[in-house]
Order: structure tokens, then sequence, then C-alpha cells
């Protein structure tokens, strides 16, 4: 059992996963795998000169199960005099609440959960015990999915100040390891349900392989992981200076400057897109997507592609437009008084009486003042339409909102998701944009509106 112990020291040496001095968060589960890697940091604590805590989640999805596991990893953790945090979370809701799988919903919690723990207690790493077997799963599931040179590296050994000692071991090891020193853990029965796509492929796809075309699957997989990431070190180099010379981000979408492009070998063009959609909203796209996007290139300007997770893409003249779709109100028109905040998908608008004489102006345009004498009770907000027209601030005339959104140079995707606040027939605020001049502020206004759009960050 000492040659397992062997590999892992190697394989944190190989990669140079722990510093001596570092603070380690572990990501413990209850099952076999992050209890062989909280025993092995534990047991070596002293070689490397390191402090441990450990962190449990508990999803909510196998009732008394649940609570079980979370009292093992409690008991475990004062049994090594390890500091040990947990929080409970309802992950199903969260899924369904979001639109994503069980699995997918976990895993964003609990990332988010390690880092906030990371971060207020001072942790330098945190840890997770993903091994050969999880690798090999994560491989397939890309390979399946089309996911690019990324996807078939696998699972990094290190991302940020996230490591994976026990990466270089698999499901065999750890549990003779842990039956050999007589060392308890937990099962989740859920990992046996064929109803997730991992399970499916853990329990008959990649079987099938080993029993009848390499028994050695797991570490075949692991090495050629290895290979690919060495490819993948290379292309980083070239995605970097793409996503600086033709990709520009802001609060709501990522911009493809198409000019560029020929300057580009095309698989470094597809990485890269990747990657910054990766980077911007934590989804992977597919070979579809990526193909899709590269052929809206030689299209007309004006035409819009959806793509998986709720993704768009426009062609505006020599520019790829992406982000997400937008909902912002679903209804035609929604009603606000007054005093009060209407959230929305998109963010957050708020009409409230303010003191005429605090008035500080901006050049923030999600902020506006108006008056508020003879306005109705009941605004509208919805989104503009073909022959709405308004008077710009400032102007004496009116403008079509089409053309005034041409001069601000909105794309055609920008503009579909452009709303009005009205009164009756009047638009009083095209929304974090103008405001019309018949609502200005004079000296004998007696009743001023603050007008506050607040945009998520992200759509």
């Amino acid at each position: 059992m000492k040659k397992t112990e062997e590999k892992v020291i190697k394989f944190i040496a190989a990669s140079s996963l722990i510093e001596k001095g570092d603070k380690i968060l572990v990501a413990l589960s209850g099952g076999p795998d992050s209890v062989f890697l909280l025993h092995f940091l534990n047991k070596y604590q002293r070689k490397y000169k390191i402090e441990l805590g450990a962190f449990h989640l508990n999803h909510k999805l196998r009732g008394k199960a649940a609570d079980q596991d979370e009292k093992f990893c409690g008991k475990f953790c004062d049994k090594l005099k390890i500091k040990y945090f947990s929080s409970v979370k309802n992950v199903q809701a969260f899924a369904k609440k979001n639109k994503i799988s069980v699995e997918e919903a976990g895993r964003i919690i609990r990332y988010k959960l390690l880092k906030e723990i990371s971060n207020k207690h001072n942790y330098s790493k945190i840890t997770t015990a993903h091994i050969q077997d999880d690798n090999t799963e994560t491989v397939f599931l890309n390979l399946i999915k089309g996911s690019g040179i990324t996807g078939m590296s696998g699972i990094p050994a290190q991302r940020e100040n996230i490591i994976r000692p026990v990466l270089c071991l698999s499901k065999d090891e750890i549990l003779d390891y842990l039956h050999f020193h007589k060392i308890s853990y937990r099962i989740d029965e859920s990992n046996l349900s064929e109803d997730y796509e991992r399970n499916y492929l853990r329990k008959q796809i990649i079987p099938f392989i080993k029993e009848r075309l390499n028994p050695s699957l797991d570490e075949t997989v692991f090495n050629s992981s290895l290979v690919f990431q060495s490819v993948k070190d290379f292309f980083d180099k070239n995605v970097s200076e793409f996503l600086n010379h033709v990709v520009t981000f802001d609060d709501q979408s990522l911009t493809i400057n198409i000019k560029f492009l020929p300057d580009f070998h095309k698989s470094i063009i597809t990485e890269s897109i990747r990657e910054a959609v990766r980077n911007k909203w934590e989804v992977n796209l597919n070979f579809s997507d990526v193909t899709r996007i590269l052929e809206l290139t030689n299209k007309q300007s004006g035409l819009t592609i959806e793509l998986s997770e709720n993704l768009v893409v426009l062609k505006d003249r020599r520019k790829l437009i992406i982000k997400k779709k937008s909902s912002i109100i679903d209804a035609k028109k929604v009603c606000i008084k007054v005093g009060e905040s209407l959230e929305t998908d998109n963010g957050a608008i708020s009409i409230k009486e303010f003191n005429k004489n605090k008035i500080k102006y901006s050049a923030d345009s999600n902020i506006e003042y108006i008056s508020g004498d003879n306005l109705s009770k009941k605004l509208i907000i919805r989104k503009w339409q073909n022959g709405d027209k308004f008077i710009p601030l400032g102007m004496k005339g009116e403008k079509k909102v089409s053309d005034f959104l041409i001069d601000i140079k909105m794309s055609r995707l920008e503009k579909q998701n452009q709303f009005v606040l009205v009164d009756g027939d009047k638009i009083i605020w095209l929304i974090g944009k103008r405001v019309d001049n018949r609502f200005k502020i004079t000296d004998e206004t007696k009743k001023v509106l603050q007008l506050c759009w607040k945009p998520n960050k992200t759509l």
C-alpha cells in the first residue's frame, strides 16, 4: 500500500501542486476518493508543512442517507482533528430554477461555497478528489459532445488555486488502500443509478470497453490527456493573443471582430471562441455551435442564430455578437407605479420621488431625473415598436426611436431588447439611453422623479 502513497507523492511533485505552508481546504463528500485524499494529506501534513480544513455539502438529494453522510464527515474530521465546515443546500430546487441538470447544479453550488469558505478563512488551495476514473468519464463525455482540445485534455491537475492530488490513482487502487487500512467511507447510491449520463458511462460503456478492448483504459486515457494538455498549452498562447486582439467583452456580451480572423489558423479560432464563451458564461460550446458561428461570418449582416445553453449570435456588419437570449419582460407590457421597483431577468428598474435640491447629474444614463407633474399613476414598460417617436432630451423635434438607435450605433440584437417607459402614447424614457425632452425638469417643476435602471452584470 506504500506504493499508492508514493505514486501520489510523485504526482504532487511532478505537477508542483503543494507548496510548504499551504493552507488547504478539502472537498469531502464522505465517499472513498475524498476520504482517501483527506487521510493522505493528514498523514503527510508534517512532510508538506500544511494546514488542513474540510468542507462537506449536503445536497438534500438522498434524505436520511445525505444527513448520515454529513455526520460521517463531521466525525471523520473530529477524529483527525481537522477543522470542519458543512452546508445544506437544496440542489434539486436550484437545478429546477436554473433549468440545468442536478449534477451541474451540485457542481456550481459546491465550488461556489468552497471558494467562499476559502476566501473567508484564508485557504491558499482548494483540493478535490478527482481520480483517473473521473478523468476517463470526462474525456468520453467531451468526446461525445465535441468539446475540442480542452475537452480531450480531461481534468487538469491544477486550475487556478484548485488542485487534484489523487488524479493519478484509479478507483481500485483507492478501494484496495482503504480496505487494507480498514478506513471506512460512505457509498452514494445515486452513483449506482443510470439516470445520469456520467453514471451510464461508468456502469455500461466504460466497463464494456475495458473488458473487450483495453483493461487499462483509465491509465491510457489519463496519459493521453497529459499529451493533449501539452498541446493545449501551445494553443493557449495563441488563444490568449486571439482573445486580446479579436474579442472584446462587456457586461452583457462578447464581440468578435471578423476582420482579424484571417490572421489566425482555424483551429486557433475554434478554441478561442470556445474559451471566450467558457470564460464569460461557463458554457462549453459543442462542435455544431462553433461550426454555425464560423458559418455566420460569411452571411449577410442582421442574421441571428441560436446556440445551445440559451445563447444567441448576431452578425452585425463586421462583427459577431454573442450574448444570452434576453427575456427581460415576457409580457407585451408591464405596469409600474411611482414608488415601485420591478425585478426583471436583465436587471431592476425603479421609480421614486426625489428631492429637487439634491439632484446631482452625471454621465450615467441608467439614472435620470424627470418632471413627475401631470404623469399618470400607472406607467407602462414595453419593448419599443416600429413607428415609435419621441423627442430626445435637448432636441425640439420628434425623432423615430429606430433612427435614434441607429445613430447611437446599437446592434440589431441590442435593438431587439430595448425597452421604453411610457405614459399613454408618450415615451418618457428610452430606458438606459435618453429621456424625452417633454419630461425634463424646469424651474416650474414641483414633483421630481428619479428613474433608475440597474442592469445585471451578465444576461
